[in-house]
């Protein structure tokens, strides 16, 4: 038996434990809850699966009270009923073909409620996002409800049985002697050319360990390997010689463990022979390196790089006084024609600025053709106000991948190599790649809908964190919050205390009166309506300030903007920010650069139309 099925069975064990416990028992209650607290805490103490309790669940959990017993006993159930059938769904668990099965085996465990519970249970159930094989728990007596026990466990019959599959130890050994083989040499080849950015490399100086999971398709395994920072040096490389028929989704833990996670790579394994594509080719270190080396570049040393790959598609550099001139990075010619570069890694992305140089380049010579070069991409509003204006965007990943493309990428891996001496590795660098792109994964997995808000705050919650902790003094931040009416409930609020008086922070203080920074999310499947949008205004108020900003899935539609509008018109800025943008503002804190501007242009936006 797995880990991961180990937990979940013992979850619904615990389920229909408290679904038993009755006012008249209530040490058994309290014990139930005791063991539902501690299998809770593993499961998110080893993060083995997601878990999206709210807040009101674990005081619950923590009560001593059996005051109106019935009213928190169902409380637990509803949310417990609602996370184990979410649990089955391919964004949480994977556990081919034995779904039939677990329903079953939910609505078993529901079905320990009395009727009276039932009844109450169905008043405030909360339908999951995927809820498989529905059906309401409304009984006139014990005869019925003991009747459609019995068609469950026939129904739980219909499911296909899974077959036993069994890896011969040879063909373990095997697998594991070929990963240590290309690990070994991932390594050996880092430690020859970069031994000083070896701990920046996911799978270097790092334990590994491996799995086999059952996959989508039939032909094929697929082939987790994780990596973990170790705190005694362990840089061992295993794999275990299990095979994984019931398991997380991507990227949580198979086991029990403690380390911190560092990377993962998934790979398909083909059933046949147990043969996968290399994930620890040369090729794969030299992406890996060159993510290393913009991440860590300064502007100059980007505008470096630059130039060479311009060089590389035989660009001819001017080396005159024509880029100072004009105020570009970078000048160049080629058939024929003049070209100037201004490029955009550290530097100030905000609409108001890109529209102000794109001012300053109109006056310049007609005959010279402007591209701007992102590290990132800059976010679909400056894409199409460069297009308008004929200036091309260059995202500089499609530069360099044009040499691994035609399997040049050694003369990307000699360039970066050359420059490692006088690069400065941010101390954190590593962990700040990790922790970014572990949030983007959160981000797309969670399902938009009323039913995921808890997950969708808890995410929203740590990107705002992650993107603007660094901008105060001091972080401070408390999550949902009532007003004293108890008629507003804010999702997050962070005391605005920047660390820049000049700043964006420092500007909405002095002129929105914003003392502290109001955060809302919205997990809504559609855009958010005028209405919607408004909601979040209410939470402003004297001494909080006159500015919010929402997080949203979609976006906003037209009614949204409209209302959007004459909230400012009446002093008060909202801001809005969709999934789309705060992917690309995670990218740009990656790689060093503050996000900061994003929050800038929206304003600007509002500003233009007054």
């Amino acid at each position: 038996m797995t880990t991961t099925r180990k937990y979940y069975d013992s979850l619904i064990d615990a389920f229909t434990r408290i679904n038993k416990s009755n006012v008249n028992e209530p040490k058994e209650y309290f014990d139930a809850k005791s063991e539902l607290s501690h299998l809770i805490n593993r499961i998110l103490k080893f993060d083995l699966f997601p878990l999206t309790f709210t807040s009101d669940f674990f005081d619950l959990l923590e009560s001593e009270s059996i005051k109106d017993f019935d009213n928190q006993k169902i409380t637990l159930v509803n949310e417990l009923h609602f996370e184990l059938i979410e649990c089955l769904w391919t964004t949480r668990l994977r556990f081919g073909g034995e779904l039939i099965q677990y329903i079953a085996k939910i609505k078993i465990a529901l079905l320990n409620l009395n009727i009276k519970e039932l009844e109450l249970f169905e008043k405030i159930k909360t339908e999951p996002t995927h809820n498989y094989f529905p059906e309401s728990y409304n009984f006139e007596s014990d005869k019925e409800k003991n009747q459609r026990i019995k068609k469950i466990r026939a129904f739980s019959k219909t499911g296909p049985k899974k077959k036993k599959l069994i890896i011969k130890k040879k063909d373990y050994t095997d697998l594991e002697n070929i990963l240590i083989t290309n690990i070994s040499n991932y390594r050996g080849y880092i430690m020859e050319h970069y031994p000083s950015l070896a701990d920046n490399f996911s799978f270097c100086n790092k334990k590994v360990i491996a799995y086999i999971t059952e996959a989508m398709s039939s032909d094929i395994f697929e082939f987790r390997i994780h990596s973990y920072f170790s705190t005694n040096g362990d840089n061992s490389v295993k794999l275990h010689h299990q095979f994984y028929d019931f398991y997380p989704s991507y990227f949580h833990n198979l086991e029990e463990i403690t380390d911190k996670f560092a990377g993962a790579h998934i790979s398909s394994l083909k059933k046949e022979d147990l043969s996968f594509r290399n994930p620890f080719s040369i090729s794969n270190i030299h992406w890996e390196l060159i993510e290393i080396f913009i991440q860590n570049s300064s502007g100059y040393e980007i505008e470096e790089f630059c130039t060479f790959l311009l060089k590389c598609k035989e660009y001819k550099i001017n080396k005159g006084d024509l880029s100072k001139d004009i105020d570009y990075d970078i000048s160049a010619t080629k058939e024929k024609k003049s070209f100037a570069f201004e490029i955009f890694h550290h530097k100030s992305r905000s609409i108001a600025k890109i529209k102000a140089r794109i001012t300053n380049i109109k006056k310049t010579s007609s005959e010279l053709i402007p591209s701007f070069i992102f590290t990132s991409f800059p976010g679909e509003e400056i894409y199409k106000i460069l297009k308008d204006e004929n200036i091309k965007t260059i995202i500089l990943q499609d530069l360099i991948r044009k040499h691994f493309e035609v399997e040049n990428s050694q003369i990307i891996h000699w360039y970066i190599k050359s420059k490692i001496p006088t690069l400065r590795i941010k101390s954190n660098s590593f962990e700040l790649k990790f922790e970014g792109e572990n949030l983007i994964s959160k981000l797309e997995k969670c399902v938009p809908g009323e039913k995921n808000w808890s997950e969708y705050e808890s995410i929203g919650v740590d990107i705002f964190s992650f993107l603007f902790k660094d901008n105060f003094k001091k972080y401070l931040s408390e999550e949902q919050i009532e007003n004293n009416l108890k008629n507003h409930r804010r999702d997050l609020l962070v005391n605005n205390n920047p660390a820049d008086l000049t700043s964006f922070w420092s500007d909405v203080k002095r002129n929105y009166n914003c003392s502290a920074i109001i955060i809302d999310f919205k997990n809504y499947s559609n855009k958010l309506n005028s209405t919607n949008f408004f909601s979040v205004s209410k939470y402003t108020k004297k001494g909080v300030g006159d500015f919010a900003i929402v997080f949203s899935r979609k976006g906003i539609d037209k009614t949204a903007k409209i209302e959007q509008s004459e909230l400012f018109g009446n002093g008060k800025l909202m801001l809005e920010f969709n999934d789309s943008e705060l992917v690309e503002m995670i990218r740009e804190k990656i790689i060093g650069k503050d996000p900061i501007d994003r929050l800038e242009s929206k304003k600007f936006e509002l500003v233009k139309k007054y």
